[in-house]
């Protein structure tokens, strides 16, 4: 009963890293199009108040990279053990992202914001193929070659996944071949995550304990940070950019280290695992939403705007406030959603 219950636990665990990193990839696209930092968003720095929250802004940015990659190290760690296709988990992600896809543009055609075009209804009705989410189409070819992997890494020894492991460090890390070769290759980085949440799972559960990872993320975050500094540091320059890096950089190790400390978290009052374990499978779509092409254009021209015109010392706040709001929104709509599907499946079953 006691393993049953510390495996229970460890779930939860996960799924709260999981919110968390939804949370990460809301707060990573309000940098990326709500202040525009690959844009011309600059924070003087001259000053002592500049200068901190340039630093303030630079670390959320840091610590929001590594979302996707932790997302897929759990698949990987929980996956590494199973050779069976999951057809019920693929069609739970395509039959919700082609929901909100058509339904949030019909919706905008019929409350006319948008008029109808049969070109842009066969966009939003092909959203793999017109590739507007990103990572869900990567997501679903991890999860069709994910049992071929897990059947191959089975059969191996543990020299030979340290090898897999090897080789695709040299050919996905940024600092060796991933700067040649990983030019938006996400499917190839993720199959590589997979890989590594597996060898957790397998050989290395017990690799970090928490100390030391937070140690290995505190270490990293500070190389991290230090190498952003560097680069906004040429002679008389004032005008600070908030950089961000690679997936399969230095994100990498940091992804790893965040990892094992969710692992190491231990959630012990009910209400709030509860509270977790109704969030979590609500989390998926808040990436589905905030991305469909129509929400995506309004709600960070929008975020721009409110952005632009706030003083700077307030934008690190401002940035998770809209974030959380983003998040908020996105989990309440797919919650009435999921209210909605059920009172109707119901109500035609008492007919019936």
């Amino acid at each position: 009963m006691a393993e049953t219950e510390s495996k229970r636990s460890r779930r939860v665990e996960f799924e709260l890293l999981r919110i968390l990193a939804m949370a990460g990839v809301v707060m990573n696209h309000v940098f990326n199009y709500g202040l525009d930092i690959y844009g011309d968003f600059r924070v003087d720095a001259s000053s002592p108040v500049g200068a901190l929250v340039w630093s303030v802004l630079e670390i959320l940015k840091l610590m929001a990279l590594p979302s996707v990659n932790c997302y897929i190290l759990i698949t990987g760690y929980f996956m590494i053990d199973r050779t069976e296709l999951r057809l019920k988990g693929i069609w739970k992600v395509w039959s919700t992202t082609w929901f909100y896809a058509v339904g949030i543009y019909l919706l905008c055609v019929l409350l006319s914001i948008v008029p109808f075009e049969g070109k842009e209804l066969l966009r939003h009705a092909t959203p793999l193929l017109s590739n507007d989410y990103w990572f869900v189409t990567s997501y679903l070819i991890l999860s069709l070659l994910a049992p071929f992997i897990a059947w191959a890494l089975q059969r191996a020894s543990k020299r030979q996944y340290q090898v897999a492991l090897v080789i695709g460090g040299v050919i996905c890390f940024q600092p060796l071949l991933g700067w040649l070769l990983m030019d938006k290759q996400q499917v190839l980085l993720f199959i590589y995550l997979f890989i590594i949440g597996g060898y957790i799972r397998k050989y290395a559960d017990q690799a970090l304990s928490m100390r030391q990872a937070v140690l290995v993320y505190i270490a990293t975050m500070m190389v991290m940070f230090a190498y952003t500094l560097y680069k906004n540091h040429p002679l008389e320059n004032t005008l600070y950019s908030v950089f961000a890096m690679a997936y399969h950089g230095l994100v990498l190790p940091l992804s790893v280290a965040m990892f094992y400390i969710a692992k190491a978290w231990r959630i012990v009052n009910v209400r709030f695992r509860n509270a977790i374990l109704c969030l979590a499978p609500l989390s998926f779509a808040v990436y589905i939403i905030h991305t469909q092409p129509i929400v995506h254009n309004w709600l960070w021209a929008e975020s721009a705007e409110l952005l632009s015109r706030s003083n700077v010392c307030v934008l690190p706040l401002l940035c998770t406030i809209i974030t959380l709001a983003v998040f908020a929104v996105c989990v309440l709509v797919d919650y009435l959603r999921i209210s909605l599907s059920r009172f109707i499946r119901k109500t035609v079953s008492c007919i019936l």
